[in-house]
């Protein structure tokens, strides 16, 4: 009952081509029809990255499931039932319950919030809309001690299982009855992958409830240290190129999904185990972890660093980054706000972990005095220590060498001073001082002590003087030897002098990569993409002026696009208006082809050297292929999820403020002028004002010209 075209046609458009139906391929970013779908044999094959298989291999791969999750999803999709054998088939019927159960407390709690003033107002002024709770299926468990209790035996369900899946709990007086788990709380209901509820999460609406978050106890269908929150939503976005991203909390979870980063997900009231990282690398091996900035934050995002490198050691492509967010903010404060572009760029700009424990540590210490640079380095060698890839320890060796008092004349030197001591603190980390060292007693007897009696173990670092290495005093000082030429006989003899310490500079080469895009390009590209839709094209062509567009090729695209008629449901289609754009630059090459040959003909005898300006228009960047970028690049862009008006404004906002940053730093630039004088100085800030108040649309009225 699967058809293979009407399965791939729900992730990628096909088109019929003889006996087969070809399309984009769904596994790549492929910008020519190379995918290919066989309706005789049932399977595909993509002619340009070699992927290929059947209906089965299509769902494991583009929905992340093994074999047997991939025949119930086409099972339940074909509305075929389907039953997993167990071996005990009582235990089967058991499981089958249990999911009935948790289906019947979903429901009530629902119905609960509808009925509920306060449990809504709660969620609104927590920036959560009704489509968001629906589709989280977020409910509300009254205070009433008993009320999904009473519910459950109307409905004639088994509350000694109901118990056992941390629905209900039983009374301290054994055989006196059950009362509810959630009371007074917003209830967060837990899906597995395959979006069933196994569990649910509470949290407290009363500041006087001792726990803030409440889960369900372990079961036969839930286990907290195997299961994420939001996975069931966000591996699909997870199985391209796009990372997962650790947040906290269930708000942090169901905020970030609502604005359009559904890679996010959260574990439940634990730090991330390795049970977590070994399900999570299964669809990406690279992780963005995006925690709390306090304390605690702090140490969870290292102890989850920990254990996602530990996991994927050996994997191919596993890395995991730490986003540093404002001060005091965290993921749900910062798009409640709407500061969608922040977000975006602390993801963007996420560092590895021993970047982040670097600036842990320079923020630590005062690294302008010797005792603050040597208390720093304590704690750095053994970060060093830790990184088991000499290259990535001599780049981090590279970015604290000037801490080393041997750098104040060699800089070198401080490296390999700091490698020697990161690999002496890794080898007696694996092998263990000698236990004369450590202070353990020699007799035997005296060994066999209790742990609190023995000598904590040494990890700590001393780094070496400057005196030790010859070195001067003066920390930015450097020595050098020169040759008296001066000197009785012409031998000479060696003195000593102070030179200012050399810059550091990067002896890796430059790359040849392209540069990412700004948050600005990703901001113009987000609304140009835009314009063709019908929803939002009038929305943009009535607020964003052209003037705050950054590059010559989107002015151009945008004024093309504020040009041409809408189709009948309001949107442009963008394969014609590409189509017009490529005639347009093939006859103004042409036109000026034929204008340069001109030219050179009258100039033949003239001796002068001809040009080729219709080389270089055509060497040039076209406007058809900024469209084609533009249409085909979805990383390039904000938020590949459903626009939002919060969205638009804030893409306009942040090319206002650009626009305006570009006006004022050119202000400063003329003023910095020392040939200026006053009445010049007045007009460029006059005309400063009257390209602000051009941008905002609001031409100066005559008491402020």
């Amino acid at each position: 009952r699967s058809d293979l075209v009407e399965i791939i046609g729900g992730y990628t458009r096909l088109k019929r081509s003889g006996k087969n139906w070809t399309g984009l391929c769904p596994f790549h970013a492929d910008k020519r029809p190379s995918f290919s779908v066989s309706v005789a044999t049932q399977s595909y094959r993509c002619w340009s990255c070699g992927e290929k298989g059947d209906v089965f291999t299509f769902i494991e791969k583009k929905e992340n499931l093994d074999f047997i999750e991939a025949m119930e999803f086409l099972a339940r999709r074909a509305g075929i039932a389907f039953e997993r054998k167990a071996a005990n088939p009582q235990r089967a019927g058991e499981r089958d319950e249990m999911f009935a159960l948790n289906g019947m407390a979903v429901a009530f709690y629902q119905d609960r919030l509808a009925r509920s003033d306060d449990a809504r107002a709660y969620l609104g002024r927590r920036g959560l809309l009704k489509e968001t709770q629906e589709q989280f299926l977020i409910g509300y468990a009254a205070p009433e001690w008993e009320g999904l209790l009473f519910h459950l035996q109307r409905a004639g369900a088994n509350l000694e299982l109901a118990a056992r899946l941390g629905l209900i709990k039983q009374r301290q007086v054994e055989g006196t009855g059950y009362y509810d788990t959630f009371r007074n709380r917003i209830v967060f209901p837990i899906q597995d992958t395959q979006g069933r509820v196994i569990a649910f999460g509470g949290r407290a609406l009363s500041s006087d409830d001792p726990a803030k978050y409440l889960n369900s106890e372990q079961s036969a269908l839930f286990d907290k240290s195997r299961t994420l929150y939001g996975l069931n939503f966000a591996r699909r976005k997870l199985s391209g190129d796009v990372p997962a991203v650790f947040v906290e909390g269930y708000v942090d979870v169901v905020t970030a999904h609502q604005a359009g980063f559904t890679q996010c997900v959260a574990t439940l009231g634990t730090s991330m185990t390795e049970e977590h990282a070994r399900l999570l690398v299964r669809y990406n091996p690279r992780v963005v972890i995006s925690y709390d900035g306090d304390d605690a934050g702090v140490k969870a995002t290292l102890r989850a660093a920990g254990v996602w490198e530990s996991v994927t050691a050996g994997v191919e492509g596993a890395e995991v980054r730490i986003a540093r967010l404002p001060e005091g903010d965290d993921p749900d404060s910062l798009l409640k706000r709407g500061e969608v572009a922040i977000f975006q760029k602390a993801l963007d700009e996420a560092i590895s972990r021993v970047d982040f424990q670097i600036e842990l540590v320079f923020r630590r210490h005062d690294t302008q005095t010797a005792p603050g640079a040597e208390a720093a380095l304590t704690e750095l060698v053994p970060l060093l220590a830790s990184i088991p890839s000499l290259t990535g320890r001599s780049r981090a060796a590279q970015k604290i060498a000037y801490l080393h008092p041997t750098a104040s004349y060699s800089i070198g030197r401080a490296m390999e001073q700091l490698m020697a001591d990161a690999e002496a603190f890794a080898r007696q980390s694996r092998v263990g001082p000698a236990p004369r060292d450590l202070g353990y007693p020699l007799t035997e007897q005296s060994n066999r002590g209790p742990m609190a009696e023995q000598p904590a173990r040494t990890t700590g670092y001393r780094p070496g003087t400057p005196r030790a290495w010859g070195g001067p005093q003066n920390p930015v000082a450097r020595l050098s030897l020169r040759r008296d030429a001066e000197s009785a006989g012409g031998r000479g003899t060696w003195k000593r002098r102070e030179r200012e310490h050399e810059p550091l500079h990067d002896p890796t080469p430059p790359s040849t990569a392209s540069p990412a895009l700004t948050g600005v390009e990703k901001a113009e590209r987000q609304l140009l993409r835009a314009l063709f839709t019908p929803e939002w094209r009038g929305v943009i062509l009535n607020r964003l002026h052209p003037d705050y567009l950054i590059a010559p090729n989107a002015r151009e695209l945008f004024h093309r696009i504020a040009r041409t008629s809408a189709d009948e449901e309001g949107g442009i289609a963008a394969l014609p208006l590409l189509h017009a754009i490529e005639r347009d630059e093939q006859d103004a090459l042409a036109q000026a082809r034929i204008a340069e040959e001109e030219l050179d003909r009258a100039s033949a005898g003239s001796g002068t050297e001809p040009t080729s300006s219709w080389e270089a228009m055509a060497g040039g960047e076209r406007l058809s292929d900024f469209l084609r970028d533009l249409l085909d690049d979805a990383s390039s862009v904000v938020s590949t999820e459903p626009l939002s008006d919060a969205v638009i404004v804030d893409c306009i906002r942040r090319l206002h403020t650009n626009r305006a940053d570009m006006a004022r730093q050119e202000l400063l630039r003329m003023l910095a002028r020392p040939d200026l004088t006053n009445e010049q100085r007045t007009e460029c800030t006059r005309r400063y004002q009257q390209t602000i108040r051009s941008l905002r649309s609001s031409p100066p009225g005559s008491e402020q010209a």
